[in-house]
């Protein structure tokens, strides 16, 4: 059954696919579509062996196996030509096309067409104070969830966006009595069972 999808929700799925296909930090706008198509197509044949070249491997263990992602694996692509700012820009699409794609889904909507990819070379945005804090990649300050993407700060803030609108806001997270259709205790509850079924941890 297909449910209308609200106006900010609505407003989000355009930003995010329009974002998707626009420059980078470090992959111009077609190659950002085109990870976005290929981590569709492995979402959709998960039980696919991965592709051979290694930004595919990227993309698709990412895409379906995020819970084999270690350091040392992080590392050897950076070995092999792959650093670790193009990881966390990976990273960045195959989560935002994953979160409004799951989106969709559930509302039994179809998928947002990707636009065209917009021209230009790489922005080379990377945040210049980002290191290594309790994480496996550099971060602005701590490494934990909220700053997750921040080596990047266009990712960063496209992140905390749609975290915003599909979840709360973090000024919202306060709120241990937050309700939008469900109450935060049934947010997490969801949440923290979605994460175990995925293997995530942090």
């Amino acid at each position: 059954m297909l449910v209308e999808i609200p106006t900010a929700e609505a407003a989000l799925i355009q930003r995010t696919v329009a974002g998707i296909s626009r420059p980078g930090a470090t992959l111009d706008g077609a190659q950002r579509r085109t990870v976005a198509l290929r981590s569709r197509g492995f979402a959709a044949s998960p039980d696919d062996p991965p592709p051979v070249d290694l930004l595919g491997e990227l993309v698709w263990r990412l895409t379906v196996a995020p819970q084999t992602v270690r350091p040392e694996w992080i590392e050897r692509l950076a070995t092999a030509g792959i650093d670790v700012a193009t990881y966390v820009e990976v990273l960045s699409i195959v989560a935002r096309i994953t979160a409004i794609d799951t989106f969709c889904f559930a509302v039994g909507a179809p998928p947002a067409d990707l636009p065209e990819a917009v021209d230009g070379p790489p922005t080379g945005d990377i945040a210049p104070d980002a290191a290594i804090d309790g994480g496996w990649v550099p971060t602005v300050g701590i490494a934990w969830p909220p700053s997750a993407l921040s080596l990047l700060p266009a990712e960063h803030e496209a992140m905390h966006d749609l975290h915003a609108v599909l979840y709360l806001s973090m000024d919202e997270m306060v709120d241990m009595d937050a309700d939008r259709g469900i109450h935060r205790t049934e947010m997490e509850l969801i949440a923290a069972r979605t994460s175990h079924l995925n293997e995530c941890f942090y």
